[in-house]
């Protein structure tokens, strides 16, 4: 598919364009006032995180990768703007290419003209031009379903940790391990942990070592997708594990941690809450308000969850990234190794038969041969019941990424349904729920 062309008249002295590094400053200012929380926070980091977007030193973001639409009629001024953060993730350790539209926004007196679906087109198209089999956007509710997105993919669950509850400030003898700030040198063991930690992830994101770099030490420490690693070593300084926080508001946030086989996570997480509370003590001195807790923000299923099952409270629901795949069955042939893989491990091994999905305004037919995915192709039904299994909308996505069963999809959507005892055996064979706790870039 070919990039669309740009620039696009939109009518009334709207032009849609792709940015360029000058739009840069009058983008952050842009995205600062149109995405803070209130005018009386100006959210500097969204400044930074554009910047960094645009500065030519991310590892696959351009300025020209943002779309601007500007009004002639208000002196070429930015009144909607959006981009594409292009990167790379896996399904159950297949690679895939995936676009990340992301800081979506329209001046508020411009709003509700088609902007944003008219950016979306060029975001989609570019993205598909890239070869990207997948969209992954986060944002307010039901909005972007329009444009083809299913909220698939559980997005956070937030656990804290309270040094207020008693024993949660109990400190110990003697510390067996030690933290320090990790360097670039440490992106190897960096890079073994972190597969440590994307395991048992249905999803996860690929970091190669430009990746590492920049998020380490090139993005602007205060965007909020710059990266703060550090190394949990024993007293003698062999490597056990480690973290990644940020300080927002009154909590400590931990996005990443892992360890080593033959650690404990456990005994590696409560260090780090002691370390943190002994940090928090600190800054207090010169706060006004206090931090007063460690977050976790992992998603279910995630060993750390486990490992602090009793000491943490869920303050937060998980809510779901939206996901958009806009050629089902390429998707599904790129994953085909993994589906036969789980085919061949269940109790329908050797399967051979059509397994037809009816979505209400086409059809798919998946041709499987002894175990073995031969063909998907569209198919005409004869009538109404045509099908092994009806799936409403988008929600087959659901299925596909884990984060529902076929029952748990009827459950909500009645018109999700399975009639076949054989089709609801192997729908859950080839699609089992499985937790992701993906890390995208941003």
């Amino acid at each position: 598919m070919a990039q669309m062309q740009l620039p696009q008249d939109l009518g009334d002295g709207l032009i849609l364009r792709w940015a360029t590094p000058a739009d840069t400053e009058a983008l952050a200012a842009f995205n600062t006032r149109i995405h803070a929380d209130s005018p009386d926070d100006p959210a500097e980091y969204l400044a930074h995180w554009t910047r960094d977007l645009m500065n030519g030193n991310h590892p696959t973001t351009r300025a020209g990768d943002f779309t601007v639409v500007v009004d002639e009629k208000a002196d070429g001024r930015i009144v909607s703007s959006m981009n594409l953060i292009s990167q790379t993730w896996t399904y159950d350790g297949i690679e895939f290419g995936v676009g990340r539209p992301e800081l979506v926004g329209t001046d508020e007196a411009y709003r509700r003209r088609g902007l944003v679906r008219a950016q979306f087109a060029a975001i989609h198209a570019k993205s598909a031009a890239r070869g990207k089999l997948a969209q992954v956007i986060t944002g307010i509710p039901w909005y972007y379903r329009q444009f083809g997105y299913e909220m698939t993919v559980a997005l956070g669950d937030g656990r804290r940790f309270d040094w207020i509850t008693p024993g949660h400030d109990k400190q110990v003898d003697e510390e067996i391990y030690q933290m320090r700030p990790a360097v670039e040198a440490d992106i190897p063991v960096l890079a073994e942990l972190y597969g440590r930690y994307c395991q048992g992830s249905l999803l996860s994101r690929v970091r190669d070592e430009a990746v590492w770099r920049y998020e380490m030490s090139v993005a602007h420490r205060e965007s909020p997708y710059a990266r703060h690693f550090y190394i949990i070593e024993t007293t003698a300084g062999e490597v056990a594990g480690y973290v990644e926080y940020a300080q927002w508001g009154a909590s400590f946030t931990v996005r990443e941690i892992a360890v080593l086989p033959g650690q404990s996570l456990r005994a590696v997480a409560l260090f780090l809450t002691r370390v943190l509370h002994a940090r928090a003590q600190e800054l207090n001195k010169e706060r006004e308000k206090p931090i007063t807790a460690v977050q976790f923000s992992q998603s279910s299923g995630h060993p750390l969850y486990e490992a602090l099952e009793r000491e943490l409270v869920q303050v937060r629901q998980p809510y779901a990234w939206y996901v958009r795949v806009p050629d089902l069955p390429a998707f599904l042939r790129h994953i085909a190794p993994v589906l036969e893989a789980r085919l061949a491990g269940s109790v329908m091994a050797g399967y051979s038969g059509k397994l037809r999905l009816n979505f209400y305004v086409n059809q798919l037919a998946l041709i499987w041969e002894n175990g073995r995915l031969q063909d998907i192709t569209p198919y005409e039904a004869s009538h109404f019941y045509d099908c092994d299994a009806f799936f409403p909308d988008q929600s087959f996505l659901q299925l596909l990424f884990g984060y529902r069963t076929a029952a748990e999809i009827k459950y909500i959507l009645p018109d999700c349904y399975v009639p076949k005892a054989d089709t609801a055996v192997l729908l859950q064979a080839l699609f089992p729920k499985r937790p992701s706790w993906v890390l995208a870039m941003g």
